[in-house]
């Protein structure tokens, strides 16, 4: 299996230096491109207007990390892209993943407890399930 294009979610815990080491690392042994992908939830709350304001606000801060990351990437000499979308972070990832047939994911496992993973999941675990690819998640 041919892999050229892979997803990275990225988001500002301190975990992401080490995924974006990893990413960097696996770009190189198998050429593939990355695209990091920061997704932002909707505010909730906010009146129609303001609500698009603030996302677009929003998006602006919060492009600094996946810009960051692609950065990184490049200076390593791996062609990267970023972007930043809004909405739930497994099904944006997974719409993302399926649309624009992406070859794989390479996603971060915070470590929470089992207690919690257990009680709400996580990101990670749901794009495991449902991805239409092959996921690599690194602890």
């Amino acid at each position: 299996m041919k892999l050229q294009k892979v997803l990275i979610p990225v988001d500002d815990s301190p975990y992401m230096s080490e995924l974006v080491k990893e990413a960097v690392v696996f770009a190189k042994k198998t050429g593939c491109t990355l695209t990091f992908l920061y997704v932002m939830n909707t505010p909730m709350g906010a009146s129609l207007a303001r609500a698009a304001r603030e996302i677009e606000e929003q998006k602006l801060a919060c492009s600094k990390i996946p810009d960051g990351c692609r950065q990184k990437s490049a200076a390593e000499g791996v062609f990267a892209s970023s972007r930043v979308e809004v909405g739930s972070p497994a099904e944006t990832i997974i719409s993302i993943a399926e649309r624009e047939r992406f070859d794989m994911i390479i996603i971060g496992s915070r470590g929470h407890s089992r207690l919690k993973t257990l009680l709400v999941g996580s990101v990670a675990d749901q794009v495991m399930e449902h991805a239409p690819c092959p996921v690599l998640l690194l602890k």
